[in-house]
């Protein structure tokens, strides 16, 4: 039996199990009555745990360590807009990689600081080590136009037949591109995803947000390659195939997300080097939080309402139902769940009520501990599992709030731009 075949039946068994207790659970008129408990928590459990076994399980099989000897020459585009404060960081992490072909491919996206001379600066401080090295540096300084079209923009000066994408206020460790160009081991891989390492400079706020890309690191786009179906290519660390990749696709806050599902949908494997480490700069204020967190949601929900009705393999159209659901919705089910809530406030019932959120938040921190004690494995951060109260907080508030304003922003038409978010020295 084929894993596919496999994975179909895993899932009908979920579902029919799933149909019949709801079946039960909402008979007629009885959710108009008192809700047992116990069935409560049977439903957050079926909606969370079945999905956290699927990941789970992936990640035991994903035990694979490809690499490749090839060295085809690599260009690393850099796409730029205000970034005086840190590009000159990533492009000394970028010049001094031990992978031995590369050019690098500055973008200038109409940045209004010191962006351009700060480059500038750079080239004439490094020049002996780029002729010595032989290494291609261009610089493009164009109007403001968005992350996508600078990125095209270096894409048209590209010689090489694979592209590094990184942003410029990230650096890379020395063997990052050494590392991901290992991964494209076969003609059908098209992207390979870097590993993201959040910068949080001893900030609470920082170090949650360390935890959540971790969680999207080491349990959803690791079990993702499994089958190769890595849903988003991060724009801080990303490597294509140059023909697999027609262009970045403009028109979306996320072109990362745009451009990988648009590779997967060309029958493309897209797979994730854990190895392979980059270093970004987080918000470290609640404000530039929310700001970034709106323009990804946003961005996010741009690729769903453009990707949605596209042909894609069964193993895509499945991750694409699980980011949908569980990436943008997952509170939505819970809260969807406590059907008893307005009940509650009309009969003003509120101790029920109170005894209700509170079952909902130790529900939440006993499901996360699960997840993180996960997580802890792969990262080696043990400590995680005593932010788990913290991050339950930081989830139900910054993150909602995160999704309803996006989708309020989307149904009004207004859109964003780059969304530049305060830059500190690192």
């Amino acid at each position: 039996m084929s894993k596919k075949v496999l994975i179909k039946i895993i899932l009908g068994l979920l579902v029919i199990v799933t149909f019949i207790y709801l079946l039960n659970f909402f008979k007629i008129g009885d959710f108009l009555k008192n809700t047992a408990i116990s069935n409560l928590i049977i439903f957050w459990i079926l909606f969370d745990f079945s999905y956290i076994f699927y990941r789970a399980s992936l990640l035991f099989l994903n035990k694979r360590r490809i690499y490749s000897s090839e060295r085809p020459l690599v260009s690393i585009l850099i796409p730029a807009y205000n970034e005086e404060i840190c590009i000159e960081k990533t492009l000394n992490s970028c010049l001094f990689q031990t992978y031995p072909n590369f050019e690098i491919i500055v973008i200038n996206d109409g940045s209004v600081d010191k962006t351009l001379e700060v480059v500038d600066s750079f080239i004439k401080k490094q020049d002996y080590y780029i002729q010595n090295k032989k290494i291609n540096f261009v610089v493009i300084d164009k109007p403001n136009q968005g992350k996508a079209v600078a990125l095209n923009s270096g894409k048209d000066k590209a010689n090489g037949d694979f592209l590094v994408t990184i942003d410029a206020d990230s650096h890379l460790s020395s063997h990052a591109v050494e590392k991901i160009m290992n991964y494209f081991t076969s003609e059908d891989i098209g992207a390979v995803a870097g590993n993201v390492v959040a910068i949080y400079k001893d900030s609470i706020l920082g170090y949650l947000q360390k935890i959540e890309y971790e969680m999207g690191i080491y349990f959803i786009r690791a079990s993702q390659s499994f089958f190769g179906n890595v849903l988003v290519t991060p724009g801080a660390l990303s490597a294509y195939r140059k023909s697999a990749i027609k262009n970045f696709e403009e028109g979306t806050l996320t072109e990362d997300f745009d451009s990988s599902v648009r590779i997967l949908e060309k029958g493309y494997k897209i797979i994730m080097a854990p190895d392979a480490i980059c270093y970004t700069q987080v918000p470290l204020g609640v404000s530039d939080l929310i700001k970034q967190r709106i323009r990804w949601q946003e961005g996010s929900l741009e690729v769903f309402s453009k990707h949605s009705f596209h042909r894609k393999s069964f193993l895509v159209s499945l991750e694409w139902f699980f980011l949908l659901l569980f990436g943008f919705y997952p509170l939505m089910v819970k809260f969807v769940s406590l059907f008893a809530l307005p009940l509650f406030l009309i009969s003003g019932d509120y101790l029920n009520l109170l005894h209700l959120i509170l079952l909902f938040l130790s529900y939440s921190v006993f499901s996360y501990f699960i997840l993180f004690s996960i997580v802890a494995y792969y990262s080696h951060d043990k400590k995680s599992l005593l932010a788990v109260p913290l991050y339950v907080i930081y989830f139900n508030t910054v993150v909602l709030y995160s999704v309803l304003v996006a989708q309020i922003l989307i149904f009004k038409g207004k859109n964003q731009t780059w969304g530049k978010i305060k830059r500190y020295h690192i």
